[in-house]
């Protein structure tokens, strides 16, 4: 397979064909990301459906149904894409979840995404905030 890798191919570190806790954990820590492990451990958990802990490329294109963003977990979720762990999302880690997550199924820019979703209007998602984005983007 030729061109650019695709979101399962991000994820998937070891090329084994499945995604692993391990596998989320080493790409995010790559990143310079600090995250606990369990919210990894939901995060698969939401998209395993034979219970084996590790999410099949069907299993991961089961959870992005119809180009939206399936995440069952919004906390877990937050706290992944808030990477400098201040309690909120700010445009630049926003503009990460697009890239890592979202690649051809968030339309505009993070910028336009925070300004829609930011109800209080202080420039960045809370974790009420988020949640409703997510909620708006799983549509």
């Amino acid at each position: 397979m030729s061109g650019q890798p695709d979101s399962f191919d991000l994820w998937d570190r070891d090329n084994d064909g499945l995604v692993s806790v391990e596998d989320i954990l080493v790409g995010i820590r790559a990143l310079g990301v600090e995250v606990d492990d369990e919210s990894v451990e939901r995060m698969v958990a939401a998209a395993d459906t034979n219970g084996d802990f590790l999410v099949s490329r069907a299993e991961f294109d089961a959870a992005m149904v119809a180009g939206k963003i399936e995440v069952t977990d919004a906390d877990a979720a937050f706290q992944v894409f808030d990477v400098n762990q201040d309690g909120k999302i700010s445009v630049e880690e926003l503009e990460q979840l697009i890239r890592q997550v979202g690649q051809g199924m968030i339309d505009g820019p993070a910028a336009a995404l925070l300004d829609a979703a930011d109800a209080d209007g202080d420039g960045y998602l809370s974790p009420p905030e988020f949640r409703a984005l997510l909620d708006f983007l799983s549509r």
